[in-house]
């Protein structure tokens, strides 16, 4: 994984991408989704079980920002 200088943009392989997904949809399984964001303990259980099946410690903001591209591509193909 490379980051940019400022480390705030992850560099995503489709591995890790499917890795992300999953602990997402855990986590929404779990509840941990109450409305339309993860609640603080599904943040830290998205960020641990990230580090701990990738090995790569992304930050919140990171996770989160890729997050948000998933709920905008989704919309984007619901109005096609």
């Amino acid at each position: 994984m490379e980051y940019s200088q400022s480390q705030d943009k992850a560099c995503w392989t489709r591995e890790m991408l499917n890795t992300f997904y999953d602990i997402c949809i855990k986590a929404i399984e779990k509840g941990m989704r109450p409305n339309t964001k993860f609640d603080k303990a599904g943040w830290k259980y998205v960020m641990n079980c990230f580090k701990e099946r990738t090995g790569h410690a992304l930050t919140k903001a990171q996770l989160k920002n890729r997050w948000d591209g998933i709920k905008k591509g989704l919309e984007n193909m619901e109005k096609n």
